[in-house]
């Protein structure tokens, strides 16, 4: 998938080499690449994929990648990751739409908490209960 990018579910485009790829930060994803790292902490995925690591590069692609199967993620991630494609010149690409991911997951779920479902004001209308807020 090229170049289409929802930053309201956590996505950013991001060119690497000669190849484009939409990258999407969502929690499961976030946890594969822990698991695949060795990470424990956000900090340090966050740590390791600014600071370009290729490793940790290598699996966030694979596991943030766009794609509509494992299969079709999977032959991205290896056009992507070819010796012929990637290298350290992506650095700043590769850092400016992790960051921008990154930062549009952590946004998105901020506003989740702070939204008021239709049931819960519905709820408070009916029974008078003065809805709690988000904190």
């Amino acid at each position: 998938m090229d170049g289409l990018a929802n930053p309201l579910r956590g996505e950013a485009v991001v060119t690497l080499g000669k190849q484009s790829v939409t990258l999407a930060v969502t929690f499961g994803g976030l946890m594969r690449l822990s698991q695949a790292i060795g990470a424990k902490t956000m900090d340090e995925i966050y740590q390791r994929l600014l600071g370009f690591e290729p490793f940790a590069v290598s699996c966030a692609i694979r596991c943030l990648a766009v794609a509509e199967s494992d299969d079709q993620r999977s032959e991205l991630s290896a056009r992507i990751l070819s010796e012929r494609n990637i290298s350290a010149a992506d650095q700043k690409s590769w850092r400016d739409g992790i960051e921008q991911a990154l930062t549009a997951h952590i946004e998105k779920g901020q506003a989740v908490r702070e939204t008021v479902s239709v049931s819960e004001e519905v709820e408070a209308a009916v029974t008078g209960k003065k809805r709690q807020t988000a904190s």
